[in-house]
């Protein structure tokens, strides 16, 4: 497997939002300034986004007075 140059515009839509379907990785180093962003190409990621979602709303369900 050739390496993934994660600095290629094409990868970044709107310049930092970072797609790449062929990147394993879930968290890459971001654009610009320190820490990290996600690869929303990685399917685990939106399940990380619907689980943010969700839980807080079953929560409410299941304590609703």
């Amino acid at each position: 497997m050739e390496p993934t140059d994660r600095s290629d515009p094409r990868y970044w839509k709107l310049g930092f939002i970072y797609y790449n379907p062929d990147d394993p990785a879930f968290l890459v180093g971001k654009r610009f300034g320190l820490g990290y962003t996600f690869n929303f190409a990685h399917k685990a990621v939106w399940l990380f986004f619907v689980a943010i979602l969700i839980i807080p709303w079953v929560v409410r369900v299941i304590y609703k007075k």
